[in-house]
């Protein structure tokens, strides 16, 4: 059960909703690859931490100069800062001040962190012990290096990194979301095939990692992205948050191994 980290206390989830959406299509098929691993995001899927991100890179913009809107960041938000920088400012301020824009985001997220208490989303502990009890092997794979996954951690009051049989960071991939390099090196760090996974995020920057890898795609409203840009980006489902998902776990799981049946079978 989630857990109220300021008391303490448990807290309960409002009821859920009996929607949930799915390009699947609604039918069996005679072939279906069990689903053996399951790779989550970490920032607006495990913890509430996006609206984190958009003020430290708003911080960052505008302490080397640029003017950036909240709402222009945070389309963004999802890919790696080696991305959204020129994306938003473009290849020759990337050139001049990419660096320095990354670390100042670093810096303004630490700071962030250290004085916030970040929520984690409802059911987290209970789905990674599910998923364990099942024999399903779990990863977590985040654009954020290892020290500022432990200043969320910290801050959320859960240690994230011991939920999950393998972490993955940026310092094992070469590229970030978009690209699949870290779901890639998450289903080889659990010694699985990509059929045989899925993955649990909040952007269409996680759907087109997913896609480009080969892995299933169940997506989260949690950080703030629309269904039907989460669908559109080829997500299997989309449920509400981690307690949904936690809810209707089977359903999940059925879903993912239709979406690969389905790309194997046309």
């Amino acid at each position: 059960m989630a857990q109220d980290h300021t008391r303490g206390r448990p807290l309960v989830s409002p009821p859920y909703r009996t929607y949930r959406r799915t390009a699947v299509p609604p039918y069996r098929l005679s072939w279906t690859m069990p689903q053996r691993g399951m790779i989550f995001d970490v920032d607006g899927t495990l913890v509430d931490t996006n609206s984190a991100h958009v003020n430290a890179w708003c911080r960052a913009f505008k302490r080397l100069g640029y003017d950036v809107t909240t709402e222009r960041i945070t389309v963004e938000i999802g890919k790696g800062g080696d991305l959204l920088v020129p994306s938003i400012v473009g290849e020759d301020a990337e050139t001049r001040h990419g660096e320095e824009l990354r670390k100042a985001q670093k810096e303004e997220f630490l700071k962030i962190a250290s004085r916030e208490r970040f929520r984690v989303f409802p059911c987290v502990p209970d789905l990674f012990l599910r998923l364990r009890e099942r024999g399903i092997r779990t990863a977590l794979a985040t654009s954020s290096d290892k020290k500022h996954l432990q200043a969320t951690s910290d801050s959320a009051g859960i240690d994230l990194p011991t939920l999950a049989d393998v972490l993955v960071t940026k310092d094992e991939a070469e590229a970030s979301k978009p690209a699949p390099d870290l779901v890639i090196v998450a289903w080889q760090k659990m010694s699985l095939t990509p059929a045989e996974c899925s993955m649990v995020g909040d952007t269409v920057y996680d759907a087109q990692a997913c896609r480009a890898a080969g892995v299933a795609f169940l997506g989260l409203l949690s950080g703030g992205t629309l269904e039907k840009l989460l669908l559109g980006a080829g997500a299997s489902g989309v449920w509400r948050d981690t307690g949904h998902i936690f809810a209707e776990l089977d359903r999940a799981l059925e879903l993912a191994s239709l979406a690969v049946a389905t790309s194997n079978h046309p």
